[in-house]
C-alpha cells in the first residue's frame, strides 16, 4: 500500500492505491534547446570579440544576459515538473500541481464515465504516455495524468476501481427500500391485478373492433 502524501487529507476509510508523477525526463527538450542557444551565444561572443571593437567584459556580459532567459526557462520547467503529483485512492483521483502556490484537483471514481490512454510515437517507443479521465455529463477531459512511465498500470488499476465503485453503488441501490425483494404474497397480488387489467383491456379492444 502507498503512503499518504502530505498535501491532502483522506476521507474516513479512504485508502491510497497508487502514487505517481510526470517523468523528469520531460525537461530534456528544454535543456537541449537551452544548451544549443548558449552554445550559439558563446560562438557569437568569440566572433564578436575578434571582429568588433568591443572589450571582453562587454561581450561576455551581453552573452550572459542573453543566456539568462534560457537558464530560467530550464529551471522553471524543472520546478513545474517536480511539483506535480498524482494519487489514486479507492474513491478518488487527485492531481497536485503548482510552484508558487498549490492547486489540487479531485475527481470521484463514482463520477468517472470514460478513461483513455494516450501515447505518441515516442511514447510507444519508450513506454510512456498519459491517462485522461472524463466524468458523466462532460464532453471534455476533467483530469489528465501526463508523462507517466508505464501508463497502462494506472489505466488498468483505474478501470478496476471504477468497476468496483459502480458495483458497490448498484449493490447499495438494490439493497435499499426501492430495490428490496417482494415477498410471495405481494407478487401474487400484483400478478392477479395485472391479469385483471389485461382482461379488461382485451374486452375493450374486442368491443371497439365489433363496433
Amino acid at each position: 500500500m502507498a503512503s499518504r502524501p502530505d498535501w491532502f487529507s483522506l476521507d474516513t476509510g479512504e485508502t491510497v492505491v497508487w502514487e505517481g508523477a510526470p517523468r523528469v525526463r520531460r525537461v530534456l527538450p528544454t535543456v537541449v534547446a537551452a544548451t544549443l542557444w548558449i552554445a550559439l551565444l558563446a560562438a557569437g561572443a568569440v566572433l564578436a570579440g575578434r571582429t568588433l571593437v568591443l572589450s571582453t567584459p562587454v561581450v561576455v556580459g551581453g552573452a550572459v544576459l542573453l543566456a539568462l532567459p534560457a537558464v530560467a526557462g530550464v529551471a522553471w520547467r524543472y520546478l513545474r515538473t517536480v511539483n506535480v503529483e498524482y494519487v489514486l485512492t479507492d474513491r478518488n483521483c487527485y492531481r497536485k500541481r503548482g510552484v508558487l502556490s498549490t492547486s489540487v484537483t479531485r475527481v470521484g471514481l463514482a463520477d468517472v464515465e470514460r478513461t483513455a490512454l494516450h501515447k505518441d510515437v515516442w511514447g510507444r517507443l519508450f513506454d510512456y504516455g498519459a491517462v485522461s479521465i472524463s466524468t458523466a455529463g462532460t464532453d471534455g477531459v476533467d483530469l489528465r495524468f501526463t508523462d507517466l512511465d508505464d501508463p497502462e498500470t494506472l489505466r488498468d488499476e483505474l478501470r478496476r476501481l471504477v468497476g468496483a465503485e459502480r458495483g458497490s453503488g448498484l449493490a447499495a441501490a438494490s439493497s435499499g427500500p426501492a430495490g428490496a425483494g417482494l415477498d410471495a404474497a405481494t407478487a401474487d397480488t400484483l400478478l392477479t391485478e395485472f391479469g385483471a387489467l389485461r382482461a379488461a383491456a382485451d374486452r375493450l379492444d374486442r368491443e371497439v373492433s365489433d363496433g
